[in-house]
């Protein structure tokens, strides 16, 4: 579970091993195509005394929102990727606010499509200088078996599941891998993480370490799964609200969370502890604000409609600035946030290097 402003470059860098086993994926399509316009043209006529005269009707169903190179992104494609961010919206009231962030994550979204076409393009002209091998793709997908503990045959029924053969698994791997390793030298050899800087952070930290760290919750998820209509939602939101009131007169939370949630990981509903930037913003948010015991409003994330239990709160202690686990940790934070610095320049120069007109 990610907010949308680490998935955009996390998106564009991502390893993802397999639709089914990994966590996320967010691939553009690739339409090889120039164009200055589309536009599907229903035509209807009637014929008049006799005449072949025809009256047509033109419909705009689709338009070009952005062209990268010889390539295009339509608005279909566009609405399709920033779907599941959408529900961000549900929680503001007022119309001018909500609009400014509708037309935010459609920019968000778009700049993200287009600087994965551009490095799309980047890898398509450095792919032999990359030199992956067939048994680059072997060692992925031995690791790929260990990670999900599967053998050969299982990993196999599952793509099989999910429309893949075998070859076409081996061909995304190689592309991925490929992706990777291109980022890999055009971008870490970038990162520098200095120990001074480390040690800043960390001092920083133990001064203002006070308050809540973390929070422990339990939680009913209705889910909603990707193009579920409209109807269908508004009746899993109402199965939501219906729970949640049953909740607050009594009902109890964890023989709600076994029969009714969909996340049959924790079917008592109790998701453990967790810090702030471990879960969907919306969901944060609200788990954070309540009190212990409280139960919340129905929130809406990706994933669907969540009804959250605060079970208990966690005080922040300060940070030991000598214990090299959590120097360690820093280290690694700082390298992260250095590294999507470093990811996003690197992109902004492809970008300035290349034909880009947005009609957003």
């Amino acid at each position: 579970m990610r907010a949308l402003n680490n998935y955009i470059i996390s998106t564009i860098l991502s390893l993802t091993i397999c639709p089914l086993l990994a966590k996320t994926a967010f691939a553009a399509n690739s339409i090889q195509v120039f164009s200055n316009s589309l536009a599907a043209t229903l035509t209807s006529s009637t014929t008049t005394n006799n005449t072949k005269k025809k009256n047509e009707k033109r419909i705009i169903v689709d338009r070009i929102v952005a062209i990268i190179e010889n390539e295009i992104i339509t608005q279909r494609d566009l609405d399709k990727k920033v779907q599941p961010f959408l529900a961000q919206l549900d929680d503001i009231k007022d119309p001018k606010k909500r609009e400014e962030r509708r037309q935010s994550l459609y920019k968000q979204v778009l700049d993200l499509e287009i600087g994965e076409k551009i490095v799309a393009k980047e890898l398509a002209t450095s792919r032999e200088k990359l030199g992956v091998t067939d048994q680059d793709i072997d060692l992925a997908i031995e690791e790929v078996q260990r990670t999900n503990n599967l053998n050969k045959e299982q990993l196999q029924a599952a793509l099989y599941g999910q429309g893949l053969t075998w070859s076409e698994y081996r061909k995304k791997l190689r592309d991925q891998i490929e992706r990777a390793r291109l980022i890999q030298f055009r971008v870490q050899g970038k990162v520098k993480i200095q120990d001074r800087d480390v040690k800043q952070r960390c001092e920083q930290r133990s001064q203002q370490s006070s308050g809540i760290s973390q929070v422990c919750a339990a939680h009913i998820l209705i889910a909603v799964p990707k193009n579920t209509s409209a109807q269908e939602i508004e009746k899993k939101r109402n199965l939501a609200t219906r729970l949640r009131s049953e909740l607050i007169n009594g009902a109890d939370f964890s023989a709600y969370a076994l029969k009714y949630s969909d996340d049959k990981a924790t079917p008592d509903g109790k998701l453990g502890c967790f810090a702030k930037g471990e879960m969907v913003k919306p969901f944060e948010e609200v788990a954070f604000a309540l009190q212990k015991g409280q139960i919340s409003k129905v929130v809406r994330t990706t994933f669907g409609f969540h009804i959250i239990k605060m079970l208990e709160h966690i005080s922040a202690s300060p940070a030991k600035c000598e214990d090299s686990d959590t120097l360690t940790k820093i280290r690694n934070e700082l390298y992260q946030e250095e590294f999507e610095r470093q990811m996003q320049i690197w992109v902004n120069e492809l970008r300035k290097k290349s034909f880009v007109e947005e009609r957003l």
